[in-house]
């Protein structure tokens, strides 16, 4: 990892800044190296510094009480998280943990809001990513509340496969989440999403491959998902 370029070109967010500002910020940022598994930020932590993925892969994660982990979704390199703590000084709301040997460059709340200020670019690209995020919480919130564990599975790989790469309606998941990973995601058991994953893969839906799942029918996909929306919409 010592080879890596340590530097906030990769960000997504910055990407709009000229490259004398972000060798500066280079400078002013703290830099840290996490192995996998590691823990990077805990849930209801006081800290408040952006953190911006450089190298590596992270998750973020939340605990119920009884211990059960939650898996909100993944972050890869030029992603970034904490800012909402940043923002409003509150605690943390959920843990990252990261997934792979990171390298993350930590820039504290000041610094984040100033630019927030100073370039208005940086500022939409924040605020149209915490509406990402609102309208992907009040989606899955719904799909709690109505739909059944074989369903909220069809909703998940529809979401990931969004999320990845899609060529002539097909879907690729990479690299493929494990089934307790899957379960984690929608609160409920792994063997729940081994039969409906074997199901899909049954009816020709869904193909394992050797580094992906492959949602040979995103069309079809979508529809069981619309249709089972609307079914218990319609109650």
């Amino acid at each position: 990892m010592s080879s890596i370029n340590r530097s906030l070109a990769v960000s997504n967010l910055l990407g709009c800044l000229p490259e004398a500002k972000i060798a500066d910020l280079d400078k002013r940022c703290r830099w840290r190296n996490f192995e996998a598994d590691q823990v990077i930020i805990n849930l209801d932590d006081d800290s408040t510094d952006v953190y911006f993925i450089i190298w590596g892969d992270v998750r973020v994660t939340v605990f119920s009480e009884t211990g059960k982990t939650v898996i909100i979704h993944d972050m890869k390199t030029g992603d970034h998280f904490g800012e909402f703590a940043a923002i409003d000084g509150g605690r943390r709301s959920a843990s990252i943990v990261a997934q792979s040997r990171t390298i993350v460059a930590c820039m504290p709340d000041q610094m984040f809001r100033d630019l927030l200020a100073e370039v208005p670019e940086m500022s939409l690209i924040v605020m149209k990513r915490m509406v990402g995020s609102l309208r992907t919480l009040v989606e899955r919130v719904v799909e709690f509340s109505t739909l059944g564990v074989r369903n909220r599975i069809h909703a998940e790989l529809l979401r990931l496969a969004r999320a990845g790469r899609i060529v002539d309606g097909t879907g690729r998941i990479s690299p493929p989440p494990t089934h307790a990973e899957i379960a984690a995601r929608i609160s409920t058991h792994r063997e729940a999403v081994t039969r409906e994953l074997k199901a899909l893969e049954r009816s020709d839906l869904l193909e394992r491959t050797r580094g992906a799942y492959v949602v040979k029918n995103m069309a079809e996909l979508e529809r069981m998902v619309d249709d089972a929306r609307a079914g218990r919409e319609s109650h």
